[in-house]
């Protein structure tokens, strides 16, 4: 048992430092959590940004604020591939389905590390294993006030999205205000060196929509249970998110800006900041530029780009606007990492 215990100590601390690199270990900091995958951004969009989405709105809002779900008025597919460090690879899916009586929503996202050298308490070479990670999320969410008749049109009152398909709102909507809640559950698992563990956890989120296109946002994420290797037991890192986001607009929309900032607070880390920048070109190209505040740890500067192409798709068809982006991350001294994005509307 000796050595079955040495070696998964060994995977363990590998997985957790590739996951995310972090500070030294102190008393309830760094390396005190499990699970520590969800950390790393997996989708395109929000990782362009530095991960500032906790105010936006989109079918990656599952991954930061599953509020954000109640306020899409049309369907959507999100998808994404990234490569991240040291032949880790990680796969995401998102489908959010709009409702009469609100958005459901599901997501799935696994990384596997490859291969690694497994040793024994003598440190000696004993072959290869991997390790494996997956979420599966499941999200509810509804936005107040809400008009049924407006199913698959652009509420006004939103940040004006990429898309050129979606007709806008002909009648008079009163320009108040939009608050959405929205709460997800989800299944956490990981095998390490032949032992697995599994937890679940919950999401809970608000978005709250002012005039002029200013959203706010708040979620607290990954509340629950622990996983438990052998017989140690840890906590998954929850987290708690606050957000707003804003677009500008030049004339005839020729160009749009939307500025998003974050303020997060891991469980086992000081508080970040994250801000994100999105360069909309006549609904056809996007730059995206994002900067976090993290200190001697992870990332601090991504960006990234996107094509839309929905004006190739008839108005008539039943897909009304697809896409592709990537995204870059640099990780410093590591390395850099590379996402790409699919997204589809309906």
């Amino acid at each position: 048992m000796r050595k079955r215990d040495y070696r998964y100590g060994l995977l363990a601390a590998a997985a957790l430092l590739a996951a995310c690199p972090c500070t030294p270990a102190r008393a309830g900091g760094a390396g005190t959590t499990s699970a520590n995958f969800l950390k790393i951004p997996v989708a395109a969009i929000p990782s362009g940004m530095s991960e500032a989405y906790t105010a936006m709105v989109g079918p990656d809002s599952i991954l930061y604020n599953p509020a954000g779900l109640g306020l899409l008025s049309y369907s959507a597919f999100s998808g994404a591939h990234n490569q991240y460090l040291d032949g880790i690879k990680q796969e995401y899916v998102a489908l959010a389905w709009r409702f009469p009586f609100g958005t459901v929503a599901a997501a799935y996202t696994t990384l596997s590390s490859g291969d690694i050298d497994a040793y024994d308490e003598n440190d000696m070479a004993i072959g290869k294993t991997s390790t494996g990670h997956t979420m599966t999320v499941f999200s509810y969410s509804q936005s107040w006030p809400h008009f049924r008749k407006d199913a698959g049109k652009l509420d006004p009152m939103l940040i004006t999205p990429n898309w050129t398909r979606i007709e806008p709102v002909p009648d008079y909507r009163p320009k108040a205000y939009r608050i959405s809640a929205g709460g997800s559950v989800k299944k956490i698992s990981e095998e390490l060196a032949g032992e697995s563990a599994s937890a679940y956890a919950f999401d809970a989120g608000l978005t709250l929509i002012l005039p002029h296109h200013f959203h706010l946002g708040a979620s607290a994420l990954n509340f629950g249970g622990k996983e438990k290797f052998v017989q140690e037991s840890y906590s998954l890192p929850s987290s708690l998110r606050f957000g707003l986001a804003k677009d500008f607009h030049t004339v005839n929309d020729i160009m749009v800006f939307t500025v998003a900032s974050d303020l997060v607070k891991y469980s086992d880390r000081e508080y970040m900041s994250a801000t994100g920048l999105e360069v909309d070109v006549m609904k056809m190209f996007q730059l995206r530029l994002g900067y976090k505040t993290q200190k001697d740890s992870g990332s601090r500067v991504s960006g990234g780009f996107g094509l839309n192409f929905d004006r190739m798709s008839d108005k008539n068809s039943f897909l009304h606007g697809a896409r592709v982006d990537y995204s870059y991350v640099d990780y410093g001294s590591l390395g850099t990492t590379n996402r790409l994005g699919v997204q589809f509307i309906w």
